[in-house]
């Protein structure tokens, strides 16, 4: 069975048309994997991330989307030939989830569709780099959609290089045709061994369970994979540095101006906002109503696993100290933040005992998958109740 190049599960319920209804309050849910990005590893997670979202919100139109990084899977799509380094990787994936916000908003008349954006490993990076690019853009020059959240599972943000693991590969990524020689090598090595022979000795080796070991051997027989996973990490060495985000992407409480507080009702930003599906439309208020800014509106949660190998811990605790939402331990076991903190990031270190390749076990992909509907069940509540207050 070939690899997959992407994965897509979608809940709808089309008007007498076939189409999406237009008042229909639709999600985005786009994942974006870790290197090796093969989406075939995440499976069971996003499989279990839309059962569990369609349970629980069988009144919005939901997409569940995620696909193979270019260079690992034949994409003919892609004019260029691999390998692809990481600013390719971002823009890819900034490209493709345009077009589908596009295609969902012209189902629906226009309207701006809410995204939540799921990362794991070097694909919270991309995550948080996409984000902060949509961030920037003018109001009049964004697609129609909002990035309402950000989901970053096991994140290689900063400092990768300082990993227990970046520390090992960084030297050998860093010598002259690296990639290559370790491409050709493992092609020689396993050009005569089937699939299903290679399967049972990535499981033998690594512990993977059956499906997980399969899509690695798939990877490992693959025409460019190895090549480009090594390449991508070598890129990933050099360029997940140092944290250099601004504090807007972060999180800080929303601004609000005497020109916004005031703006005309016919102002396009306001009206790009009031029309969100989230929000009950409505004509007995004229009133114009302050517009908030993406960082107000774009929540982030982070999983940490305690222990890391592409991760150091000073690294985690630096990051969760300095960038994370503090909150107090309060009867019950429940933690509390106090207002000033609500608009920063959730950091959650694992308790589970999941390792950072977690889809290599169908118990801990499922798991991930109920924190994830957890997290986006606390993004969407807010979306709802603001949907009220605003109409």
């Amino acid at each position: 069975m070939a690899l997959s190049s992407e994965i897509f599960h979608s809940c709808t319920r089309p008007g007498p048309d076939g189409k999406p209804l237009p008042n229909s309050k639709p999600l985005l849910v786009y994942f974006i994997t870790g290197n090796p990005g093969l989406i075939d590893y995440y499976e069971t997670t996003l499989k279990r991330l839309f059962d569990t979202l369609r349970t629980k919100h069988g009144d919005t139109d939901l997409y569940v989307y995620g696909s193979s990084l270019p260079g690992f899977v034949v994409d003919k799509l892609i004019p260029s030939s691999p390998p692809y380094d990481l600013a390719q990787q971002i823009e890819h994936h900034t490209s493709q989830l345009l077009m589908m916000a596009s295609k969902l908003s012209h189902e629906r008349n226009g309207a701006i569709v809410p995204i939540v954006l799921i990362g794991h490993s070097i694909g919270t990076y991309m995550c948080l780099e996409i984000i902060s690019r949509w961030q920037v853009k003018a109001a009049e020059s964004r697609a129609p959609m909002e990035i309402v959240g950000g989901i970053c599972l096991f994140p290689t943000v900063v400092d990768i290089a300082k990993s227990p693991t970046g520390r090992t590969v960084a030297p050998f990524l860093a010598l002259p045709y690296s990639t290559v020689i370790a491409h050709y090598l493992v092609k020689i090595v396993f050009l005569l061994v089937p699939v299903f022979v290679l399967t049972l000795l990535v499981r033998l080796i690594t512990g993977m369970e059956s499906p997980a070991a399969k899509t690695t051997a798939q990877f490992l027989k693959s025409k460019h994979g190895v090549r480009q996973a090594l390449y991508l990490a070598k890129h990933e060495m050099t360029t997940v540095a140092a944290d250099k985000w601004t504090d807007s992407l972060w999180g800080k409480p929303p601004s609000l101006s005497p020109s916004t507080i005031f703006s005309d009702s016919t102002n396009s930003t306001f009206n790009a906002r009031r029309d969100s599906p989230f929000r009950k439309r409505s004509s007995a208020s004229t009133m114009p109503k302050p517009a908030r800014t993406p960082s107000a509106d774009t929540k982030l949660f982070f999983y940490w696993a305690k222990n890391d190998h592409w991760v150091a811990d000073d690294t985690r605790d630096d990051l969760i100290s300095t960038r994370g939402r503090l909150s107090t331990l309060i009867s019950g076991g429940r933690r509390v933040s106090a207002t000033s903190e609500l608009y920063r990031p959730v950091m959650e270190v694992d308790e589970h005992g999941i390792p950072h390749a977690f889809p290599a076990k169908k118990t801990h992909s499922l798991i991930i998958g109920d924190k994830l509907a957890e997290y986006i069940d606390e993004i969407s509540v807010p979306l709802r109740a603001r949907n009220v207050m605003e109409g």
